[in-house]
């Protein structure tokens, strides 16, 4: 995962990370419930995968920063296109709800590892805040790419 600057703080970074998926979670809440696993949202897949994808890279950071945690700082090289295809498979047989609601649930347990990381910490180890923004960027493409493809009519 990229790493961010070491000037900005951790908790800045893990704020934007929150901001990013409530507006992901906004755009998800928008989508006409027929349309949510209508392909081609983001190449061929619908916004139902896509979430599927996000809570997949989700649970490998929470692993990873077990990992950091623990002082096992290797640096993982992944197959990013396969990862995914794993992750989505690994969930289709979720419906809509509990793939929404497994992404939030590890957002959940996320956040609360990324409270107990203090300051020092994620300074000394620059790849827990990768990993919130390479999130946090993830979420605002992919709330694009859902509001592109279902826009909201805004009553004036």
């Amino acid at each position: 995962m990229d790493e961010t600057s070491p000037n900005k703080p951790f908790r800045m970074q893990l704020r934007r990370w929150r901001n990013a998926y409530d507006a992901f979670f906004a755009a998800l809440a928008a989508i006409p419930p027929d349309k949510r696993e209508a392909p081609n949202v983001c190449g061929y897949w619908s916004a139902k995968e896509i979430a599927a994808h996000l809570a997949g890279w989700h649970y490998e950071a929470v692993r990873r920063f077990v990992d950091y945690t623990a002082g096992d700082t290797e640096d993982r090289q992944y197959d990013v296109d396969a990862f995914n295809a794993q992750q989505v498979e690994a969930r289709a047989h979720l419906n809509w709800d509990q793939t929404v609601a497994d992404l939030r649930e590890i957002i959940d347990i996320l956040l609360e590892q990324a409270r107990d990381i203090s300051e020092d910490r994620a300074h000394a180890q620059p790849a827990y805040a990768g990993w919130l923004e390479t999130l946090a960027r993830d979420a605002d493409d992919h709330r694009r790419q859902i509001e592109e493809a279902y826009p909201v009519t805004r009553q004036v």
